[in-house]
């Protein structure tokens, strides 16, 4: 038997290392102790066999591994892989090798020196910790909100499906851009940001508004800083939320609000003006008859006849305001028909017309073709009518240009048959708008009204189960847009509220 050289001694005391020496082609050439305990082959087994078929997968096989690790240890001068190394048994399991060459007195590598070891806790951990990341990938990539990272300058690391769905750009083309460039107001508003991020290390619910190409999208978002072990700032993390669709939601609430504030106003004050109306109106009469009594006995005295006639003046202009506060708060039973909305206009028309001239004033009249008919009330209708109208050419006085355009349509998809009527008059300021429906306002001087004529006509639509707008701007003109809505015979609104099935929608 030969004597163990030192290099035989090595190589069999590590016998939780496989140490195996092969040549170029992979042909093993030493296989020591650790490597028959590693792989389940006895050296002579071993002997002279081909590495890689005896103890590589066979997909890392086929991949010809082990020529890939050759030509890197002839390059570079080593090589390590992590791999799945087969034993005896069939059995796969983790390992890593490293690799290095055995050259020759030419320095030329001749054969290849590999170190095995068998990693079974460190493939565990590596697996674990890539499904831990793939899991928290998935939940990110799953959210319905915009989720980004950045680093502590603000340059972005990561992004989710949702924030690149909010740009409209793939991860490559958002990755490494600085987060401002998505702001409206830029490089200040994340410095604000950055900034109550160091001071309260989160924030909540914070509203801005980003900016992507031309468009301006509001977004309340949620931060808060991340940090390595040691404590220092590395980024931020942002939840992002496009709050378009809350905020029309929000506006158009307020305006269903404000319009329920209104309607309740006026109702309560109707109730108010009804008594009022009485207790003025019964001195009132009493008061005319002395002074129709009074006048009579002052023919031979002009100027004392001159200040009788002048307080009956002012009692019939008391009369007149207290007419319409009766009219405001007279809750009369009205007759709801089908109508058609053009024969309203017309009848208006033919009434107002020629005073319409005789001020200069040029009328446009469009009439819509075919329109459906509403339920309503046509002599409330057309006091609606008239009032706006009346308004219009009190706006127009003193104007050069005065031009009345009124226009009937159907929205058809509103189911709503819809009046406009505009001039070219003084128009208003946005206070104004705020508060003409109101009763008692008015912008006209006091000698043209006492401001119930629009609150009147609110109240005449609200009661119709319509609505009353206005768009105006100042020295720009008004118009007015009253907004009905069809009417439908018994059996076709029936129809129309069935399901398919016949069950009564919900």
């Amino acid at each position: 038997m030969a004597t163990p050289t030192l290099m035989d001694i090595i190589l069999d005391s590590a016998s939780r290392t496989g140490i195996v020496v092969t040549d170029l082609d992979g042909k093993i050439l030493e296989f020591n102790k650790g490597a028959a305990n590693l792989f389940g082959y006895s050296a002579e087994e071993a002997k002279d066999k081909s590495l890689p078929e005896l103890t590589f997968s066979k997909e890392d096989q086929n991949s010809h591994l082990f020529a890939y690790i050759v030509e890197r240890v002839k390059n570079v001068g080593w090589a390590e892989e992590r791999m799945l190394r087969q034993h005896k048994s069939g059995r796969l399991f983790p390992a890593i090798s490293t690799a290095t060459p055995l050259n020759d007195s030419n320095g030329e590598a001749h054969g290849i020196l590999e170190i095995t070891q068998d990693m079974p806790n460190l493939f565990r951990l590596e697996q674990e910790l890539k499904s831990s990341k793939n899991f928290l990938e998935n939940i990110l990539e799953s959210s319905i909100d915009a989720v980004v990272t950045t680093d502590h300058k603000g340059y972005i690391t990561y992004v989710n499906r949702a924030f690149r769905e909010l740009i409209g750009k793939r991860s490559h083309q958002i990755i490494g851009k600085h987060i401002s460039v998505y702001y409206k107001d830029g490089i200040d508003q994340a410095r604000q940001i950055m900034n109550k991020l160091r001071e309260f290390g989160r924030i909540r619910d914070y509203e801005f508004d980003m900016k992507i190409g031309d468009k301006i999208i509001p977004i309340r978002t949620s931060d808060t800083l991340l940090y390595d072990d040691y404590g220092e700032i590395v980024g931020t993390m942002g939840v992002f939320q496009d709050i378009t669709a809350r905020k029309k939601l929000s506006e158009k609430l307020s305006a269903t609000q404000a319009e329920l504030i209104q309607a309740v106003k006026i109702r309560a004050l109707g109730d108010l003006v009804t008594g009022v109306a009485h207790e003025i109106n019964n001195p009132l009469m009493a008061s005319d008859t002395f002074l129709h009594l009074l006048e009579e006995e002052l023919d031979d005295h002009p100027e004392l006849k001159k200040r009788v006639v002048l307080i009956k003046e002012c009692n019939r202009r008391i009369q007149d305001i207290v007419k319409q506060l009766r009219e405001f708060s007279r809750r009369a039973e009205v007759e709801f028909t089908d109508m058609d909305i053009n024969d309203a206009v017309r009848s208006v028309m033919a009434i107002a017309h020629q005073q319409l001239l005789n001020e200069g004033i040029e009328v446009e009249l469009t009439l819509g073709k075919g329109l459906p008919k509403v339920l309503g009330d046509k002599n409330q209708v057309e006091q609606v009518l008239l009032n706006l109208i009346s308004n219009a050419r009190d706006a127009m006085e003193g104007k050069e240009e005065k031009v009345l355009t009124i226009q009937t349509h159907h929205n058809q998809k509103g189911r709503k048959v819809k009046i406009s009527v505009e001039d070219t008059g003084t128009g208003m300021t946005e206070e104004q708008i705020e508060q003409i429906f109101n009763p008692f306002f008015t912008t006209k001087d006091s000698d043209k009204g006492v401001g119930l004529g629009l609150s009147i006509c609110y109240r005449i639509i609200e009661d119709h189960q319509g609505k009353i707008e206005v768009k105006s701007a100042l020295h720009k003109g008004t118009e007015f847009i009253v907004s009905l809505p069809v009417y439908l015979e018994k059996g076709k609104r029936e129809a129309e509220t069935l399901e398919p099935g016949g069950k009564h929608a919900a």
